[in-house]
C-alpha cells in the first residue's frame, strides 16, 4: 500500500546555536534505534531540531552524560547535519535532510567560513565525498565529533524531506542544483551519447554476488533487445547522475538503484523497477512522485522458503522469471536469451546457490575458495 506522499509547503528554518556542544553517537539500552548524540545548547539542553526521525527503525539523538574533562573546545563555526554512514540507500533517504542549508544562497551569502560537523564512525569518501563537492563542501570543511566538542557557534537546520511521506521545495532544489552542474558536461555528453537504454546491474557488487541469485537471465534478456549493462558501483556520482537525465529506458533490481532517480529531472524516463522480493519497498516511491516518472514494477522472484529474504536487505533472494515477466517481454516485444530444458537448468543451478546460501555453506566455499586462490598466486 502507497502512504499519501506530498511536497509540504513551509519555509524551513536553520537555528543558531552559541557555545553549543555536539555529542557523538553512543548506543544505550531502550535509546533510539541508531543511537544517542547530536547538539546540546549552551545550557546543556538537547537541541530536538537535531534529532532524526526516520520511522521507528530509523532514530537518532538524544542528550546522554559526558564527563566534563572529555570535553573539548573548537572555535569553528558548524552546520550539524546529523548523521553520515556509508550506505548509498540510506545516506540518500535518510543522512541528506539537512544538506539543503549548504546550498541556501541566504545562508552562504551571510555564512562564509564554516565546517560540517557529522556524527557516526566513519568518513565520506569515493561517490559520498562527491556528493558533498557538489554542495560546494571540501573535504578538509567535513568534522566528524569522535568525542563532545564545544563550538563556538553550531548551525542546526530543519529537516527538509521526511522519509516516504513529505518533501520540500529546499530539498528538491537541492538535487536540482547538482544535476544543472551536470547535463551540461560535454565529456561525459561525449562518453554516453550513445548509451539511451541502460540495464544498471548488480551482479558484480559485492553483497549482491553473495545474496542474489538468478539476474544473470534477466540481464542477458534486455542486452539482447539493445540495453547497454552499467554496473553502479563503478561510475562516478557525477556519470551516474548523467545516465540518468540522458537515457530513454533504465531497468533495474529494486533496492538501492532505483533511489538515484531523485537525481533525475528526465520526466520522459521509462523506468522499469524488478521486484526481487514480496516485501514491500517504499522508499521509491517518494522520488518518483517528487520526480514526476512513472515506472512500471514487474516481480520476478520466488520464495520456496518461509523467513526468507529476513528483510529488505539482508536475502538472499531468488530471482526468476514468471508470468509476469513473460507477459512484460511478449507486450514489449523482447526476445528472451533461452527457453526450455537449458531454462530449467540455469533455474535449477541458482536454487542450489540460494539453497546453500540459506544454510550457510555458500560463504564457507566461497571462503576456501579465496584462500586457495590466494595461494596459488603466491606461488
Amino acid at each position: 500500500m502507497i502512504e499519501r506522499i506530498y511536497e509540504k509547503i513551509e519555509k524551513l528554518n536553520i537555528y543558531e546555536y552559541e557555545n553549543a556542544i555536539i555529542l557523538p553517537r553512543k548506543y544505550e539500552e531502550n535509546g533510539p534505534t541508531w543511537g544517542k548524540g547530536g547538539v546540546c545548547d549552551k545550557r546543556n539542553e538537547f537541541v530536538e531540531s537535531s534529532f532524526y526521525d526516520g520511522g521507528y527503525w530509523a532514530q537518532l539523538g538524544g542528550k546522554y552524560e559526558w564527563k566534563k574533562e572529555d570535553e573539548k573546545y573548537s572555535d569553528e563555526i558548524v552546520v550539524y547535519i546529523g548523521i553520515f554512514e556509508k550506505h548509498w540507500g540510506h545516506f540518500l533517504v535518510d543522512m541528506t535532510s539537512k544538506l539543503w542549508a549548504l546550498t541556501d544562497p541566504e545562508f552562504r551569502k551571510k555564512i562564509l567560513n564554516f565546517k560540517v560537523a557529522y556524527v557516526g564512525e566513519v568518513d565520506p569518501d569515493g561517490n559520498y565525498l562527491q556528493f558533498f563537492e557538489m554542495l560546494n563542501i571540501k573535504k578538509e570543511q567535513l568534522i566528524r565529533i569522535k568525542q563532545p566538542t564545544r563550538f563556538k557557534k553550531v548551525f542546526v537546520p530543519e529537516a527538509s524531506f521526511r522519509p516516504c511521506i513529505w518533501y520540500t521545495r529546499e530539498y528538491q532544489n537541492m538535487f536540482d542544483q547538482m544535476i544543472e552542474s551536470v547535463v551540461k558536461d560535454e565529456l561525459l555528453k561525449n562518453k554516453f551519447k550513445n548509451v539511451k537504454k541502460i540495464y544498471l546491474s548488480r551482479r558484480k557488487f559485492g553483497k549482491a554476488v553473495s545474496s542474489e541469485f538468478g539476474e544473470k537471465y534477466i540481464e542477458q534478456c534486455f542486452n539482447l533487445n539493445g540495453y547497454i549493462s552499467l554496473m553502479p558501483e563503478t561510475l562516478s556520482l557525477r556519470e551516474q547522475i548523467y545516465i540518468w537525465n540522458s537515457a530513454e529506458s533504465i531497468v533495474c533490481v529494486n533496492g538501492t538503484i532505483p533511489l538515484n532517480v531523485v537525481f533525475s529531472k528526465n520526466e520522459k524516463l521509462k523506468l522499469v523497477i524488478l521486484n526481487k522480493m514480496s516485501i514491500y519497498h517504499k522508499n521509491p516511491y517518494i522520488f518518483l512522485y517528487m520526480r514526476n516518472v512513472q515506472a512500471t514494477f514487474i516481480n520476478v522472484y520466488r520464495e520456496p522458503l518461509k523467513g526468507y529474504p529476513k528483510s529488505l536487505g539482508e536475502g538472499p533472494y531468488l530471482i526468476k522469471i514468471g508470468e509476469e515477466f513473460k507477459d512484460y517481454c511478449k507486450k514489449q516485444q523482447l526476445k528472451i536469451p533461452y527457453s526450455g530444458l537449458r531454462l530449467r537448468w540455469y533455474d535449477f543451478r541458482q536454487e542450489i546457490k540460494y539453497y546453500l546460501c540459506v544454510i550457510g555453506i555458500g560463504y564457507q566455499v566461497r571462503r576456501v575458495g579465496s584462500y586457495v586462490k590466494r595461494k596459488i598466486l603466491r606461488r
